[in-house]
């Protein structure tokens, strides 16, 4: 009798998922699944479906299919674990949309042959870490210079620009600058953090004017926004990436043998994985729930740091779990559970430290 849950459609059959949400999920799932391992294949397979215009209003020639639909996309490139530059584009859109003032960077980015990453923090929902990502502007007679260093960011597919966010005496500034840049580096990280990562270093990059979308207090207002749109999507990056772990962890469970029989017949690892699966459906219920409060504008800012923490927290434990379920193969760094474990370990600070996403959550920090 097989004791462990089949994974495939228990964790995608929900009662009330809308009939088109579900056959976007099964789409977006079966492309990802063709690419077969290559993020090139991938970030094409996602460009052909025009998975860049499902979050565009339609006055910008977007389809308009809300938040539901761009956290479900988020979460089935995490369960494919492809190491693409999604949440760099998907902030990239939402800021060049907002600006409208580089028309010829956004339809660029909307047909998939501009990627685009964000190195370093993604737009958090504290001040620290909305505007800190370790990048810092100077101005110059046409514009701003940048420097610093930032990151990691994934590079599986090669980024064709970079979305910089960094803090200035007069606020902070968002612009985007096209790769490759003699004063850009990136430096590839040995460890391979769950695929190809990088660290951006920027040592005197010029941001001439018309690159900068927003800067001072129009940046701050679009970021602490954009801060809540990007903590949901980055729980359901993480949440898809919690469920490739345990993907990986049921079927190892499965087949391992110990003393002459199967493991998953053995009470302490089916209780183990029985109490994986119920945080990892917790997880998935409460980002469906704040993708749905997002789209009817209801959810603040102090929910959605609540949401990120909580999932961030969940994501580290439920992985580190994984690998003790593994067994040592699970260390290996070809191995699936090990690739997500390091991924975790550094997307799960993308928004902020998880205490400081707490604080966020419970104090008046919040400029919203």
């Amino acid at each position: 009798m097989n004791t462990v849950p089949e994974l495939a459609e228990q964790w995608t059959a929900w009662d009330d998922e809308d009939p088109l949400l579900r056959q976007l999920r099964l789409t977006v799932r079966q492309a990802l699944a063709e690419a077969d391992g290559s993020p090139e294949r991938a970030w094409r397979a996602l460009s052909e479906l025009g998975v860049w215009d499902f979050g565009l209003p339609v006055a910008a020639g977007g389809l308009e299919l809300g938040q539901t639909v761009l956290a479900m996309v988020c979460e089935e490139v995490g369960r494919s674990a492809q190491p693409v530059p999604l949440m760099g584009t998907f902030v990239a859109l939402s800021l060049l949309s907002s600006s409208g003032s580089r028309p010829d960077l956004l339809e660029r980015v909307r047909d998939g042959g501009l990627p685009v990453a964000v190195p370093g923090r993604l737009p958090g929902l504290s001040r620290a870490s909305r505007f800190g990502g370790g990048l810092v502007w100077t101005p110059n007679g046409s514009g701003r210079t940048v420097r610093g260093t930032a990151g990691p960011f994934s590079v599986g597919v090669e980024p064709g620009a970079l979305l910089v966010i960094a803090a200035g005496a007069d606020g902070p500034c968002a612009g985007v600058v096209p790769l490759p840049d003699p004063t850009v580096a990136l430096r590839l990280l040995a460890d391979h953090g769950g695929g190809p990562t990088a660290l951006a270093v920027l040592d005197g990059t010029p941001l001439p004017d018309d690159s900068v979308l927003f800067a001072g207090e129009a940046a701050e207002r679009e970021l602490t926004a954009l801060g809540v749109r990007t903590a949901v999507y980055q729980a359901a990056l993480l949440t898809g990436l919690t469920t490739a772990t345990l993907r990986a962890v049921v079927d190892r469970v499965r087949s391992r043998r110990q003393f002459g029989t199967s493991v998953s017949r053995h009470q302490a690892p089916r209780l183990r994985v029985a109490g994986l699966l119920a945080r990892l459906d917790a997880m998935r219920w409460s980002i469906v729930d704040a993708a749905r409060c997002l789209d009817r504008g209801t959810l603040g800012g102090a929910e959605a740091a609540g949401l990120l923490a909580l999932t961030a927290e969940t994501a580290l434990d439920v992985s580190r779990d994984a690998v003790h379920l593994h067994g040592a193969a699970g260390l290996a760094r070809e191995t699936t559970v090990a690739s997500c474990y390091r991924r975790v370990a550094w997307e799960a600070l993308r928004c902020g430290r998880p205490a400081l996403l707490w604080e966020a959550a419970a104090g008046p920090e919040l400029l919203l």
